[in-house]
């Protein structure tokens, strides 16, 4: 879980993070950055896509209204997670707009933190809705249901999606490891498909939605593509 924590006094920084170092001894998987502006925290995600899964704002920054900033950053990003920060219960009201899990007034008791954070850290992990690669030095996070599939190639991996086509130095089967097993198989040595996408299932190769090419299909992984597939088709009807 990729956190950012933006408030522009150092004190209550420091508040946050001594909450987090204590949180991270159950939860291991997390990390954050700290910005002392909304504007610098603004200037990322200008430059990344969807760069952290929870963003921690004060309300009232100097530069910047926290409130402003945090619309604007859930214009860009419609899945990441909002807590506001404040010194006055009074502003709760002006926060709905932007959809945050919650609104904590200073200081923050640890326990409250840290229930508010499991149900962020929970909602993230169950759903397993977004990836990280790094592209063109660029941080970018996808949303894993545009996937299409992914394809190893010449030691990258390419994701094609319903915008575009993504190629990272990260390789495919560390990809597949974030990945939903219950929504994407793997269907030969360089190919992974989602398989929401699925049309035709062949002898030796696949068919999919929006996608010209055929996808190499491996009789060692076909078996294991059928019951999947089958087993998809049976949890969407129960939907």
């Amino acid at each position: 879980m990729k956190i950012a924590i933006c408030d522009d006094e150092n004190y209550w920084i420091n508040h946050i993070e001594d909450h987090l170092v204590k949180f991270r001894e159950t939860n291991k998987d997390i990390e954050w950055d700290v910005y002392y502006s909304g504007t610098d925290l603004l200037d990322i995600y200008e430059k990344s896509k969807n760069p952290y899964d929870v963003v921690i704002m004060d309300i009232e920054l100097n530069d910047i209204s926290g409130i402003k900033a945090a619309k604007t950053i859930r214009k860009a990003d419609h899945s990441v997670i909002l807590f506001f920060l404040t010194n006055y219960k009074e502003y709760v009201f002006d926060c709905f707009e932007s959809a945050p899990m919650n609104f904590w007034v200073k200081p923050i008791e640890y326990n409250d933190f840290s229930n508010d954070l499991n149900r962020a850290y929970e909602s993230i992990k169950i759903g397993k809705k977004f990836i990280r690669i790094i592209e063109d030095r660029q941080k970018v996070r996808i949303k894993c249901s545009d996937i299409i599939f992914i394809e190893n190639k010449e030691r990258k991996s390419y994701i094609h999606t319903n915008n575009r086509v993504y190629k990272t130095n990260r390789a495919l089967y560390s990809i597949y490891s974030d990945l939903d097993t219950n929504s994407f198989v793997r269907v030969c040595k360089t190919h992974v498909v989602n398989l929401a996408y699925i049309h035709i299932i062949g002898d030796t190769w696949l068919s999919l939605y929006n996608v010209e090419e055929r996808i190499p299909l491996s009789r060692t992984y076909k078996t294991e593509l059928i019951e999947s597939y089958m087993n998809y088709k049976a949890d969407a009807a129960r939907r």
